[in-house]
């Protein structure tokens, strides 16, 4: 905790040197990307200054022209933008809308769960191919927290940009988020981002009993810089991310006295199944990403990607005797075994080289790559390695400004494959693909004091076809979809949290639209899925999914913007995945259908100047229209409870 408090002091001092120099009295030149030219024709009355000597040929900033800095002078994008040959300028989010949405489950549209608490164990309410091919270490419970390689934002600023993020809820959920952005000069910006998360415990064990409540804690480190030559033939993205999470497993409800699941939820006071507190997981990772692009002529432009990542998940359980008398283990195959320690420590390092290029509307991209991976387990001091070697091939076809035709295709040399074709127009969408991919490490092999397996699972195969309307008019939309999906040699976890595949395939089918309007100052906007699904019953999923927001805009004095609003959402029964936390994976559960429920939540935001806040009065129909309702087999959801936030924006 030390060496984490002394990174975030340091990080905080070094944002006075990263503030923009104002200079008085000196003659603006012509701007060239919103940045004072060197090249530009200047006032021969004018005295020379640091600005005007630079040899380099790169602007310094010049902050004496008179200008309010805010959101329309900075812009950010991400690499898929610039790979793929896209100019785009992407605005910061000044608006109210969905704002009060603040949970990670919320900000996934409802479509994510976890055990009831932010920063736990988290999954997907619907089966969702897997984005990349390769073996994967498999263990992903806590990794949607952490900042995601694609979504890294680069930023363009004419001023030093801070964005301060703090939300805090019932039981502890408290996030803290701070972005920092600046250019150092017209060619070259630098920037940061630090996140915060922790929980607290609403389920009784040993430690709770004596104070400390802690249940989960997060730190997530983001260090980002992008560079381009005056001429812009030369482009570079670099970011260095390092994440790591702790957590106080409860493993649910303890039943006793003969308590039911369902007469549970009326408590409050639960005990948790781990009584002792003696059970911890921990992840962490540290990864580098590199990129960059030279641009020989539009047509032919070549680039590099290059990723390092080192990747430990750790398990304990002080009390496994008594975790396994109480069934929350099926085996020990340990002659004298008191405790249960899993460890998966995983290094790989990926470099990717390629070609692309546009002409007359046509994008191409190809490349060849190779990634080596090697997972150690050190208690059994057993490993795995292997390299792999992929070629790629991406085409995109512009008709124009709105209807394009995409697709790509990717092979693991000997194994996996993925191709993926969309067609976009401004009526329509549709998008296909088919994936071949290899199970994960996790359910290929696993060895410890309760969980042991080493075999070769087939590669599962996934197809899906996705169509989605857009209807819209002025101040309505109206966008219905469907998804097929069929699944063969699919890979999963029993429920006794062995890991099988399944020798039929699997057909899902699932439905429906997302919705919205604006009338004066009433707007609305709604989310509906309704899934069913054919083959064997080894994927559980809700039959359906609902979620609206229903919220009324004030305005007071131009200087004060209100919205009363109501965030609604529905799910129904089926049988819930369990969470086994000693190989970070949801199981099946065959012992208890988790009822449907109706959870509504009214909330306030407010937006003065640069400054969004927001009131939230979460579950609160609670005991009203049903009781407290499961996100996971024993986790119950979060119980009535209040919540705020406020995020800052700051430009100079």
């Amino acid at each position: 905790m030390k060496y984490r408090l002394v990174l975030l002091l340091f990080l905080g001092s070094l944002s006075p040197l990263f503030a923009q120099r104002q200079r008085v009295g000196q003659v603006p030149t012509e701007e060239r990307n919103g940045f004072p030219d060197p090249m530009a024709p200047r006032d021969p009355n004018t005295a020379k200054s640091a600005t005007n000597s630079n040899k380099s040929g790169r602007a310094a900033l010049d902050d004496s022209t008179k200008m309010v800095y805010g959101p329309q002078t900075m812009s950010y994008f991400v690499e898929e933008d610039l790979l793929n040959g896209r100019g785009t300028k992407n605005s910061v989010d000044t608006t109210l809308n969905l704002f009060h949405r603040y949970l990670f489950q919320e900000r996934s549209s409802f479509l994510t769960a976890n055990l009831g608490n932010e920063g736990t164990a988290v999954r997907n309410l619907f089966l969702r191919k897997p984005d990349q091919i390769g073996a994967q270490m498999g263990y992903n419970a806590y990794l949607p927290y952490a900042f995601a390689t694609d979504e890294v934002k680069y930023y363009q600023t004419k001023s030093p940009y801070s964005d301060v993020e703090y939300y805090l809820g019932a039981g502890g959920q408290t996030r803290l988020n701070f972005t920092f952005a600046r250019n150092v000069d017209s060619l070259w910006n630098i920037g940061f981002e630090i996140q915060r998360l922790v929980s607290d415990k609403f389920l009784t064990d040993s430690k709770f009993k004596t104070g400390d409540q802690t249940l989960s804690g997060q730190w997530g480190v983001l260090l980002q810089t992008n560079f381009r030559t005056r001429n812009n033939r030369y482009r570079l993205l670099t970011h260095l991310n390092y994440f790591d999470v702790g957590i106080q497993d409860q493993g649910g409800i303890q039943l006793l006295n003969g308590l039911d699941p369902t007469s549970a939820l009326k408590y409050v006071d639960n005990g948790a199944l781990f009584t002792n507190s003696g059970v911890q997981s921990n992840d962490s990772f540290i990864k580098f990403h590199f990129y960059h692009e030279f641009i020989g002529f539009k047509g032919l432009q070549f680039f590099q990607r290059i990723d390092v990542e080192n990747r430990m998940a750790k398990f304990r359980d002080l009390d496994f005797t008594a975790n396994l008398s109480n069934a929350f283990y099926s085996k020990n195959f340990e002659v004298q075994q008191d405790s249960l320690y899993n460890e998966n420590q995983w290094q790989s390092y990926a470099h990717q080289t390629g070609i692309k290029g546009v002409f007359r509307g046509f994008n191409y991209r190809t490349y060849f790559k190779q990634r080596y991976w090697d997972v150690n387990n050190p208690m059994a001091r057993l490993n795995r390695n292997l390299l792999e070697n992929y070629v790629g091939l991406f085409l995109q076809q512009k008709i124009n400004d709105k209807i394009d035709f995409t697709a790509e295709g990717e092979y693991l040399i000997g194994s996996d494959y993925r191709l993926h074709a969309t067609f976009v127009s401004p009526f329509f969408q549709v998008k296909a693909s088919r994936l071949s991919v290899s199970p994960t490490v996790a359910q290929n092999w696993s060895y410890n004091a309760s969980f042991r397996w080493d075999q070769s699972l087939e590669n599962v195969l996934f197809d899906e076809l996705t169509g989605t309307l857009d209807l819209h008019s002025k101040g309505v939309y109206f966008r219905p979809t469907a998804t097929i999906q069929q699944i063969a040699s699919y890979a999963y976890f029993d429920t006794l949290a062995n890991a099988k595949q399944s020798a039929d395939a699997i057909g899902v089918f699932r439905t429906g639209f997302s919705a919205g309007a604006k009338h004066g100052k009433f707007e609305w906007t709604s989310l509906v899925f309704a899934n069913t699904k054919t083959g064997p019953d080894v994927i559980r999923m809700p039959g359906f999914v609902a979620n609206a927001s229903f919220a009324l805009n004030v305005q007071y004095k131009k200087l004060l913007y209100m919205q009363f609003g109501v965030d609604v959402q529905h799910q129904s029964a089926y049988y819930a995945d369990a969470y086994m936390s000693a190989i970070q994976q949801y199981h099946l559960q065959d012992r208890y259908e988790i009822p449907s429920f109706i959870q509504v939540d009214p909330y306030v935001s407010l937006r003065i100047n640069r400054v969004r806040l927001f009131f939230k009065m979460q579950n609160a129909t609670q005991g009203l229209l049903n009781n407290n309702y499961y996100t996971a087999y024993l986790h119950p959801a979060m119980a009535r409870s209040f919540g705020y936030g406020v995020r800052w924006l700051l430009f100079d």
